[in-house]
């Protein structure tokens, strides 16, 4: 079983990293590709591609021509873990910096962040510094979109992952649990999967009504993530005994591949 995250826009470089071993993006070369097309655009141009203010335009335009391809490890403060660089409402419900030697070894195996220039990272690929949403309407030579740049290649990434060419057994299932956006997880080709998809919702009480509130919800698949690892979740089905912050699985409104959890009572 592999967990899927969305990345955040927010992000850290001077954290200090938590695990000792870092590993490389696997799809560096592509991310080099889409960086060359990104630095060829003058601010003005990245602020109408990306609907950025005039000031954060101009750092994100800096912050493309400072990417290097070389991510090594010495460059402190240019390159960071993935799963410590992200800060958003996700990465703050995952807590990774609570994580033992163990769940980290546990999560590099079965957890994922789908991202618009890396395309697939494990929690200890190291990233530059990047702004670059899936959904960004950015052409290539060869591509309309960044779902037609990428492809197949991050489904293939997590079918291999899910079964190894070494035989090495290391999921007990070869299922998804998806707490991507849509925006993301639409980059993954469910049919070239040798399991399911399982996509959990987080819904709020308000006025009598169960609804879905954007920040809650981003927190919620955090903490599921977090859940997974430290209790070595590998079966979706374990999946409904989650009940972290008050949630609960309703079993009115869930179905196998979308278990639905209700809180009563935000915080």
């Amino acid at each position: 079983m592999i967990v899927l995250l969305s990345p955040s826009k927010t992000q850290n470089f001077r954290a200090p990293a938590v695990a000792a071993r870092s590993t490389q993006p696997q799809f560096l070369n592509e991310a080099a590709e889409l960086m060359e097309r990104l630095r060829e655009k003058s601010p003005k141009e990245l602020q109408e591609l990306m609907k950025l203010s005039d000031v954060l335009a101009q750092a994100t335009g800096e912050r493309f021509q400072e990417w290097r391809h070389d991510h090594s490890e010495h460059q402190s403060g240019s390159v960071a873990q993935a799963v410590y660089a992200y800060t958003g409402e996700v990465f703050r419900g995952l807590n990774a910096g609570e994580f033992s030697s163990g769940d980290i070894a546990y999560a590099q195996e079965h957890l994922c962040i789908l991202s618009g220039l890396y395309g697939v990272l494990r929690p200890l690929d190291l990233i530059r510094p990047y702004r670059l949403e899936m959904a960004t309407s950015l052409a290539t030579e060869n591509a309309g979109s960044l779902y037609e740049f990428w492809g197949d290649k991050p489904t293939t990434a997590l079918r291999n992952a899910l079964s190894p060419a070494t035989g090495r057994k290391t999921h007990q299932t070869q299922d998804i649990v998806n707490l991507a956006s849509q925006e993301y997880v639409r980059v993954i080709q469910p049919a070239g999967l040798p399991g399911r998809i399982v996509t959990p919702q987080f819904k709020e009480r308000h006025k009598g009504e169960y609804r879905i509130v954007a920040m809650y919800a981003k927190n919620a698949r955090g903490r599921m993530a977090h859940w997974i690892i430290k209790n070595r979740i590998d079966d979706p089905k374990e999946l409904m005994d989650f009940h972290e912050d008050g949630y609960l699985l309703h079993t009115d409104f869930s179905t196998p591949d979308k278990p639905v959890f209700v809180r009563e009572r935000t915080p």
